[in-house]
């Protein structure tokens, strides 16, 4: 499981897992603290390992106006 930085006000995504059953959790958060996540199933998750393994600390987003 990545281990998520500190905020610092920033718009962020991470990934969770690989959970026992195999699915990964996608987790979109913005700055402001509105968030949506996204459990992806086990027979989907390839791009998600791909991803996890050249960012480990997750991946943020400016908010560019």
């Amino acid at each position: 499981m990545s281990v998520a930085p500190p905020e610092g006000g920033r718009n962020r995504i991470m990934t969770y897992g690989p959970k026992p059953d195999g699915t990964y959790i996608v987790e979109f958060k913005t700055a402001d603290g509105e968030a949506l996540a996204i459990s992806v199933p086990a027979g989907e998750t390839p791009v998600l390992k791909y991803f996890q393994e050249r960012m480990p600390y997750g991946l943020f987003v400016p908010d560019v106006p």
